[in-house]
């Protein structure tokens, strides 16, 4: 440092006898001094009203006495004491904010790249070269601000930041007081009267702090990409440049955050006309290469030490101090609230599962960073031997461990290792972005326990069929993981085995809009984007969250509805307001307290987000071992010696892998997978992955804590009541009953219990010889009662596809031909579809019938009968017309009865089952929509239809500008049709239904571009 100091005086020296002649130092002074007044007839209004100019110049002079000889600015040396980061005991330092100044590394401003230069102006201090040492309009604005009861702000220049860092006494630099931006703003005018613009670049660019313990650009050129300051290209310099207006925000700590700073910068440059804009775009396009972060420094839970560092900086910034400044060197004691073992175990348990499911050691259990053995190993649970020596793509993991009561994280695993720069080590998992798949569930389901003007309970009937929905007019067709449906089943089984296509259907049902709004309130700050950008995929976890928020966010569930954490200092509307704990303490080098997590501090926050009956009712569920079985079979890696509430998630692909669940006393959160994103392998899943890292850490914790195996006391406000199984309705004599849980609002109380009796469970009288439905002619001896779940339409395909139990739908006609034959109704035929006015023609045996009576009765077995027509024979033989029967107001399944009267006195009844069907089906196209525009490169357009008919859909037929495209018999309702000409097309569908009713869409309209 000699060597730079004798090069400062010199180059001092030489720019003052070429530049600064007498003339000029006159004009700065007068320059100088206009401005003082102007800043102090803003900032010193009172002073010149009391005292007039003396009163000023004493107030200058007071502040300016303390400014260095010229000579010595750059030979003021930080006065530096470490920061010591603690565990929770206070014991064990696990992390050193060291004195950094043995890696400076200064560069003179000559050497350096211009488009480092201009950067650091463009995104520091725009009118650097300008301005006279501060921002007269930044600083007025701050004035004013402050006059209005406003915080003190910075609008700090280059010169202001170099005067803080160098000239500032340590101990007033982290104060953001009035007092002190004067002294400030004095100083930064004297040293721009005797210093040139460029020297004091320099000085800034060699003592400005980078993060990562880099002061000056040339050491933070080597700690980043790992070359020297003279040889950086435009975007590490962009890079480079942003980092002091936030150190945390850095390439190796954050590297996403990075790159977005990185871009505000290059488009900082193209504003000051240092760039064009194709110019910033290629940069911003650059591969850059980070240096891996060495071990140069000793640290413990490293992504832990660095989390929590961080919030200690944030908690000092709430309180109107300069954080980063204070944690750098000034002596500070962070307490945090690192559960050490915890963390040790927890480290070492990842580690030996990832290496058993990738194909590694079966019985892998290394030692703790520590050297001690991993007990917590002994509990993860054993992979079935089909599962072991699989080679899988699986290189990292992530835990996060909170206790809910208290809001403190115990502990945080970023990756299975920091130094390994081959899985990107150092980027902390926990707070990587990361869409969590199906373990976003329980927040959907929530949000339909609390919906004010729906009833959803755990026993709401659902279903996991195909389905299609409707998502603004396209198509979304959701599947399960396991490749299959499971058909009609209550909300409790829906969710215990995480099966997909309830959940769209809930969320459909009670909007996205509502779900998003209850997530972010719990804890999801990632879900930023507009309501318009997400979709009914949300219920299955699009949307990309954090594992800290995600685990967070489970605590509400586990504490019974409450949040706790520390207070938000400026929450974003609709946005949680608490934060999870990493620092219980800060102290300055004296010992005095600056920050504590209390309730007398106000620093401790308890917040009611939801009644602990939804909590207690989603606990119900996850914690339900039996619930889950169908999906997850017995002993899975779910189930622990006490109560839990878990669940699992999967992303496509299985690019990641979840498992989040907790205890009354503790939550844990565990992602599995790779951190460039690849496939970790077909049958990797969150059970797989994820489960068995959980369950060891929750059984080692609780044994190790001797937490008592007990789960949530169930609120008052919960009702326990019989309902029938898969409908949640009431019960009635003919259905299987279970118990479920209900609760009664204590406000308005109202209660969820189902008011409506079962319709589902159906008892039908059967012919146990033919297995079809009984009738008026069935034998009496032959008759059965047997009881069959109905279906709901939208299932019985998939329970007829799937085997599954269901009524007969055809009636017993075995009787309708006498063994006489006196006659019978031949047309219609039995069990036909018929409308309107219908023909009923027969036959009568001449010799035989001397009159007959024709009638229609309502159901299977009418219980009354009404008279078409009848009488003496009007013909014989084998196709007499018996009477017209008009049925235009009639619909549903009818018994036609022909009464003959034979010549030997005695009468004979013939009956017969029709379905009279008046109503036309409803048709619509879902897509394309009206008016749209279709790249014809697309080469074909699909027509998707949606078609309802309240008996049955005969056919649907398709058209293209009225021509005949294809006809379907069966759902789904869609056709292709092949882009043969440019411009607008027109597109139709008609459907019919099997009574010969029909309906046209309207046409609609496409451009074909």
């Amino acid at each position: 440092m000699a060597t730079n100091a004798r090069h400062d005086r010199l180059t001092i020296r030489r720019r003052r006898q070429r530049r600064l002649h007498q003339r000029q130092m006159r004009q700065r002074g007068l320059i100088s001094a206009m401005l003082i007044l102007t800043l102090f007839g803003v900032v010193g209004v009172v002073i010149l009203i009391g005292g007039g100019i003396g009163a000023l110049v004493g107030v200058y002079t007071y502040y300016a006495k303390d400014l260095p000889p010229p000579n010595e600015i750059v030979q003021i040396r930080q006065q530096f004491e470490t920061t010591q980061v603690y565990d929770r005991t206070g014991k064990t330092v696990i992390y050193q904010v060291l004195d950094p100044a043995g890696d400076r590394q200064y560069v003179p401003l000559g050497e350096l790249p211009r488009d480092l230069i201009n950067a650091t102006v463009a995104i520091e201090d725009k009118s650097f070269y300008t301005n006279p040492g501060f921002d007269l309009r930044g600083i007025s604005r701050a004035f004013f601000t402050a006059l209005q009861g406003g915080q003190i702000q910075g609008a700090s220049t280059i010169t202001q930041q170099l005067v803080k860092n160098t000239l500032i006494a340590p101990e007033e630099r982290t104060a953001i007081t009035q007092d002190r931006k004067i002294k400030e703003i004095i100083l930064s005018l004297e040293i721009s009267r005797l210093y040139s613009k460029d020297q004091i670049l320099e000085w800034y660019l060699n003592t400005n702090f980078y993060g990562n313990l880099a002061y000056g650009v040339g050491t933070a050129a080597q700690v980043y990409f790992g070359k020297r300051a003279q040889d950086l290209n435009l975007g590490e310099a962009a890079m480079l440049a942003a980092i002091p207006q936030n150190p945390q925000l850095n390439p190796i700590d954050d590297w996403i955050a990075a790159r977005q700073r990185q871009a505000v910068v290059l488009d900082s440059m193209v504003s000051a006309g240092y760039l064009t804009t194709d110019e910033a775009e290629a940069a911003k396009s650059q591969v850059i290469i980070i240096r891996p972060p060495t071990e140069r420094y000793g640290i413990i839970a490293p992504h832990f030490a660095l989390y929590a560092r961080r919030q200690a900086e944030e908690l000092l910034n709430a309180q109107g101090l300069d954080g980063a400044r204070l944690v750098l060197g000034n002596g500070l004691k962070i307490y945090t609230t690192l559960d050490l073992d915890l963390f040790y175990q927890t480290e070492c348990v990842i580690r030996a599962h990832i290496e058993r499911i990738a194909g590694g050691n079966p019985t892998s259990a290394p030692n703790t960073g520590e050297g001690k053995p991993c007990f917590a190993a002994q509990n993860l649970p054993v992979p079935p031997k089909l599962q072991l020596g699989v080679s899988r793509q699986i290189t990292n993991a992530a835990a996060v461990i909170i206790d809910p009561v208290t809001g403190q994280i115990r502990a945080m695993v970023g990756s299975i290792d920091y130094y390994n720069t081959g899985i990107q080590g150092n980027f902390n998992a926990a707070l990587g972005l990361r869409q969590p798949g199906s373990a976003f569930k329980p927040f959907v389901y929530v949000t339909a326990f609390a919906a004010q003007d729906k009833t959803y309970t755990p026993a709401t009937m659902v279903l996991d069929v195909p389905t299609t929905f409707n998502q603004g007019g396209t198509p979304y067709t959701p599947r399960n993981e396991d490749g299959t449906f499971h058909g009609v089943m209550s909300i409790r089984k829906a969710l215990a085995n995480s099966y997909n296509i309830p959940a769209v259907q809930v969320i459909r049902d009670i909007t996205v809009g509502q779900v998003l709004r209850r997530a972010r309130q719990l804890g999801f700050n990632t879900l930023t984007r507009p309501l318009d950008q997400y979709g009914l995929a949300l219920a299955l976890g699009s949307g990309e969250v954090t594992l800290v928020d995600l685990t967070y966010a489970y605590t509400t569930f586990a504490n019974l509805g409450f949040m706790t954490g520390t207070p938000v200092t400026n929450p974003r509307p609709g946005f949680r307001t608490l934060d999870p704990v990493a620092v219980l303490r800060i102290e300055d080098r004296d010992g005095n307290i600056l920050w504590q997590y209390s309730e007398a501090d106000k620093t401790f926050g308890r917040q009611n987000m939801l009644s602990d009956a939804l909590a207690y009712l989603i606990n119900a569920i996850l914690s339900d071992n039996e619930a889950r079985l169908p999906a997850f079979g017995v002993g899975n890696a779910l189930e622990l010696s006490r109560p839990a509430a878990v669940k699992t998630g999967t992303t496509n692909d299985a690019r990641d892998a979840w498992t989040v669940g907790y205890t009354p006393s503790l939550v844990a959160g565990v992602w599995v997978g790779n951190n460039d994103n690849r496939p970790m392998g077909d049958d990797v899943t969150g059970a797989l992955a994820a489960a068995p890292i959980w369950h060891a850490i929750m059984e080692y914790t609780a044994a190790r804590d001797s937490h008592p195996a007990v789960g949530w006391q169930r609120p008052e406000s919960i009702i326990e009541a019989s309902v029938c199984q898969d409908s949640g309705l009431l019960p009635t004599p003919d259905c299987p009953r279970v118990k479920e849980l209900f609760y009664t609002d204590p406000v308005t109380g109202s209660s969820t219990l189902p008011t409506q009796q079962d319709i589902y469970w159906k008892r039908y009288r059967i012919n146990v010889r033919n297995g079809l439905l009984a009738t008026a002619i069935t034998p009496p001896e032959l008759v059965t009662e047997q009881v069959f779940f109905d279906y709901p339409p939208e299932a019985l395909e998939w329970a007829q596809e799937n085997g599954m139990p269901t009524a007969p739908t055809e009636y017993d006609a075995g009787g309708s031909r006498v063994d006489s034959g006196a006659g019978e109704i031949t047309t219609p035929a039995g069990l036909a579809r018929v409308r309107g006015l219908v023909e009923i023609r027969g036959v009568l045996v001449d010799a035989l019938v001397a009159g007959y009576v024709l009638e229609f009765g309502v159901g299977i077995n009418p219980q009354k009968w009404f008279p078409i027509g009848g009488g003496d024979p009007i013909g014989r033989g084998e196709d007499v017309l018996l009477g017209k029967w008009d049925t235009t107001n009639l619909t549903g399944l009818y018994t036609l009865r022909l009464g003959m009267t034979l010549k030997d006195q005695t009468f004979q009844p013939r009956t017969l089952q029709i379905t009279v069907d008046n109503h036309a089906p409803t048709v619509n196209i879902l897509s394309p929509l009206p008016n749209a525009e279709i790249d014809a490169t697309n080469s074909v357009v699909t027509i998707n239809a949606d078609v309802i008919d309240d008996i049955e859909v005969a056919r649907v037929e398709f058209y293209w500008n009225d021509q005949l495209l294809s006809s379907v018999e069966e759902a789904p309702y869609s056709a292709a049709w092949r882009i043969v000409k440019l411009g607008a097309q027109q597109f139709s569908v008609i459907a019919y239904d099997a009574a010969g009713n029909t309906t046209r869409s309207p046409i609609i309209e496409v451009i074909i571009k």
